[in-house]
């Protein structure tokens, strides 16, 4: 299990959460506050296609989810 930290835009706003990734790099739970009651839940296939288990608590637009998706790529890739 992984926990790390990302930083994505939705919109015009610059956010912060804390992801954890579980499955071998193809669960993730991204928390915007650490024990957020209902957090986005993402999962990533082997070809790498991803699918939303969970939309959170929160508004986010598909855009947003990508901007997500991407930071988490990202940094898996630099692990």
């Amino acid at each position: 299990m992984k926990i790390f930290s990302i930083a994505f835009k939705v919109g015009c706003l610059d956010l912060d959460a804390i992801v954890t990734e579980s499955d071998n790099d193809h669960r993730f739970k991204v928390e915007m506050v650490t024990g957020e009651p209902d957090p986005i839940v993402l999962r990533r296939s082997d070809e790498g296609t991803w699918t939303i288990e969970n939309f959170g608590g929160r508004s986010i637009s598909a855009e947003g989810y990508k901007s997500i998706q991407k930071e988490i790529e990202a940094r898996l890739a630099s692990i």
